[in-house]
Order: C-alpha cells, then structure tokens, then sequence
C-alpha cells in the first residue's frame, strides 16, 4: 500500500503503482506488516511557508507513521532520517527555530525509538547525508545530480570557493541495508556513509563516466576552511558487512544514477 500527498500513478521500469491520500481506516484494514516512511517536508521549504506551518505539518507526518507503526500487524520499521538532526550537533540541544528540519527529524527518531522498545519491534532510522539515485525530483539542487545533467550539457560549474567533502551511498544501498539492520528487537540508527570525495574531484569522476570532453571550471578557492558534512563511516562499513552487502562504488553510483537522468542513457 502506497501512501502519499495525493492519489497518483508512478511508473518504475515498466511497473506501475499507485498511491492513495492517508485514509486511517484503509491502512488498517491493510494490515501491513512492514513500514517504509518517506513522509516530510523537506529542508528547502523551511523557508518558502509559515514556521507553524511548516512544524505542524511535519508533526502530522510523525504521527501517522507511529500510528501505522502501534499497528497489531507490524513487525518492523524504518524511518529515513537525516545527518541535519545530529550535524553540527544534536539538533535538540537548540531552539528549534535554529534547525527546524533537523530538530524535527530527531525528535521523529526518538518518538519512533521509544515506540520500538514499547512494541518489542525492530525500527531502524536512515540517516541519509549524501545519497545518489536516478529518481531525484529536484536534481539540480543536489551537487551529484546537477553535476550529472551539466556533464552531459558538456561543462561542468563548480561555485563553490572553499573545499567541500562528502561522502555518497546509492539510495537503494541504503534501504537494503537498512531493512537487513530491523532483525532484533530494539532500534537502531545507520548513517550512510561511502567513499570521502571533494567536489573537485567528484565533478572529475561524474565526467569521466557521462562525459569525457565535459570541461570543468571553479573559481580560485577562498582559502576558508572546509564543509564537511558527512558521517564516520565505520558504522556504514559495519552495517554493510553484518548484512553481507556490497554497496555500489561512485562510479558505478554516477552511472545508475544517469540513468534516470538521461533519458538517452536509460
């Protein structure tokens, strides 16, 4: 069962699903077994509606996942979460004014933990940092995406001045780990982790598998210190070799990820 804002159709490599608005009284007579929650406004509309508005209507999103989750039929959860909840620090040592999104995604996580260990159920948290994937709706506000679409317009922008490092994991590596992880009572939190990479040279190895002659260009750096957002990725590393998996490298995240992109790479 698909939940989502509105009644829709989505079209996945030749499979079609559709979604239904929330309807209480339909997901109970669904019955599920496992919840996927993908349900939040995300960070970039912090700005573009009412504060209240933009809390309350998070908090609403919370609360129908733990009303799904209290279900009878439910035997695990993940929740995707968000490196802004702990980034610079915990988001619940400040105001919420100061980081709503992630002071908001944190509370969600330890709502759901306390609903864990009340249930006797596994529940995993997601947090996601950097992630790639062929299915992005915003692509060119992400670095990896945008990246991708002006590597094959042939030239690639880099505008930041200082060094920026992340780390990125495909997002299908991410939930596979992370359902393997929902295995024993208790909740758990997986932060994604993958190869250390400054934007440099990620926009070198975007070009090299969209687009060989795409040129690259950057203004001087400033000399100020780097942004760093990204996790210790011992934990990912772990995760990954409890479950037996092998997430995809860049490259091979970079190729899938055009994929979906560039509709003439499909």
């Amino acid at each position: 069962m698909l939940i989502a804002s509105r009644t829709r159709e989505y079209g996945f490599g030749g499979i079609t699903a559709r979604s239904e608005s929330w309807d209480w009284d339909a997901v109970r007579a669904f019955e599920p077994t496992v919840i996927l929650d993908f349900a939040f406004l995300t960070r970039d509309l912090v700005d573009a509606m009412p504060l209240d508005e933009y809390v309350s209507q998070n908090q609403q999103l919370t609360k129908r996942m733990l009303a799904a989750a209290s279900l009878a039929s439910v035997s695990r959860v993940l929740t995707i979460s968000s490196g802004a909840a702990v980034f610079p620090h915990d988001a619940l040592n400040d105001p919420l004014e100061s980081n709503p999104y992630g002071w908001l995604k944190r509370r969600a996580e330890d709502a759901l933990s306390d609903l864990s260990a009340e249930r006797g159920i596994p529940a995993v948290a997601a947090r996601a940092w950097s992630v790639s994937g062929a299915f992005v709706q915003k692509p060119s506000s992400y670095a990896l995406s945008d990246m991708i679409l002006q590597a094959a317009a042939g030239a690639i922008e880099i505008s930041a001045t200082r060094q920026v490092y992340r780390r990125y994991v495909a997002v299908e590596d991410l939930l596979a780990v992370s359902l393997a992880s929902a295995t024993d009572d208790g909740f758990t939190i997986i932060d994604s982790g993958g190869e250390l990479i400054e934007m440099g040279d990620l926009a070198s190895a975007v070009a090299q598998v969209v687009n060989p002659d795409a040129t690259i260009t950057r203004p001087p750096l400033s000399g100020d210190g780097p942004n760093d957002y990204y996790a210790d990725p011992d934990g990912w590393d772990a995760a990954c070799s409890r479950a037996g998996f092998e997430p995809a490298d860049l490259s091979q995240q970079i190729e899938l990820a055009a994929r979906g992109l560039l509709p003439a790479t499909r």
